[in-house]
């Protein structure tokens, strides 16, 4: 008695102790997640945090969104804690889930940003988000050019192929020196030249677009054309 009461009491220590560390750190997790739950609107989500998606949010940063506006899926939790060492607002789960992407509050986000490597993945989770959500804007990378209808057809607003990008690039680059850096510069919200998206303005309608004033139109599209 005197040698098994005092074990028996420690090992039910020990499994007490070990139970109410689960319960307060559950209780701890689901009371940050129902904090940042209501906090997040008009936020976008960028589902892995590979090389394309470390681009991505840093480049948001750079166009405007306050990092709290940028949440990071991802399956790896040492992406994840990469991902808070920069700043950013992290969620450990599979982007191709409901529930995650439930928990990423997806149907009050701006915009969803598919960074996976795998084009199957790309797919199962742009058909995930297009189920949940039929206004929100999804951008999907894509590996294989043969892929891109694919995607598209899953429920993809619009599709990048960085290979393509950067292959074209680079045949450029042959009879170029400073084509490839222009192009990046053009793209890029830190250049010196920047490109945007916007509706044509009243006095614009029915102009010639070399009378853009200060404004350089290089692109009219109308009716898909």
């Amino acid at each position: 008695a005197l040698l098994v009461t005092p074990i028996r009491l420690f090992i039910w220590l020990i499994f007490i102790g070990t139970a109410y560390q689960l319960v307060l750190q559950r209780l701890i997790e689901d009371f940050r997640m129902r904090r940042l739950q209501s906090q997040l609107r008009d936020h976008v989500i960028v589902c892995g945090y590979g090389h394309s998606g470390r681009c991505a949010a840093a480049e948001l940063v750079a166009r405007g969104y306050d990092k709290g506006r940028v949440l990071i899926v991802d399956v790896d939790q040492t992406r994840l804690e990469e991902a808070a060492e920069h700043g950013y607002v992290g969620i450990l789960g599979d982007a191709s889930r409901e529930e995650t992407l439930r928990s990423a509050m997806l149907p009050v986000a701006r915009a969803l940003l598919v960074c996976t490597n795998r084009d199957d993945t790309n797919v199962l989770i742009t058909l995930t988000a297009r189920h949940l959500s039929a206004s929100v804007r999804i951008v999907a990378r894509v590996e294989e050019a043969e892929n891109d209808k694919l995607v598209r057809q899953s429920g993809a607003s619009s599709t990048v192929l960085p290979s393509r990008v950067g292959g074209i690039l680079m045949a450029d680059s042959v009879d170029s020196s400073h084509l490839a850096s222009y192009v990046m510069d053009l793209i890029s919200a830190g250049g010196h030249v920047t490109l945007i998206e916007r509706e044509p303005r009243p006095e614009e309608i029915g102009r010639h677009p070399a009378e853009g004033g200060q404004s350089l139109i290089v692109r009219v599209m109308r009716a898909g054309h």
